[in-house]
């Protein structure tokens, strides 16, 4: 049996750069934001011709080595038959929809850009993001 193929999507925009111009969605390929912590693999994706390979979104904190708060996504170019195959097989699942008033985990965008401005990105939360201690009302504790 053949070894799946493997295809770790590139980001191509982060809420937490600053804003570059970067091509629109072409007729072959979309684009979708995330805003997982530690992203998610569909292992599960046909391809033409039978099989299927792995489709990895990454999360918003690889490679960061620090914990991004509220509001972070990236946006990645997906195929549109690979996107279409993956709504077909898990478009019921929580991280494709709303969810206690908040927006999907993973959506479909028209711009790479709308990850800096939209408000449905800026307002989404996924429950691992870090606390702020001063909301928290946390005191320091003083050395002696």
């Amino acid at each position: 049996m053949a070894t799946p193929k493997k295809e770790k999507l590139q980001v191509v925009e982060k809420s937490t750069d600053e804003v570059k111009v970067i091509p629109q969605n072409s007729s072959t390929q979309v684009t979708v934001a995330v805003h997982l912590p530690h992203g998610i693999m569909f292992d599960d994706v046909p391809v033409k011709g039978g099989g299927t390979k792995t489709v990895i979104f990454p999360g918003i904190n690889d490679g960061e080595g620090i914990l991004l708060g509220v509001g972070q996504s990236v946006a990645v170019k997906i195929e549109k038959e690979d996107w279409e195959n993956i709504i077909r097989m898990h478009g019921k699942e929580r991280a494709f929809n709303s969810y206690n008033g908040m927006p999907p985990c993973i959506m479909l965008i028209d711009d790479p850009k709308a990850i800096h401005n939209s408000r449905d990105v800026k307002a989404q939360k996924h429950g691992l993001e870090p606390l702020d201690p001063t909301l928290l009302k946390v005191e320091e504790v003083k050395k002696k």
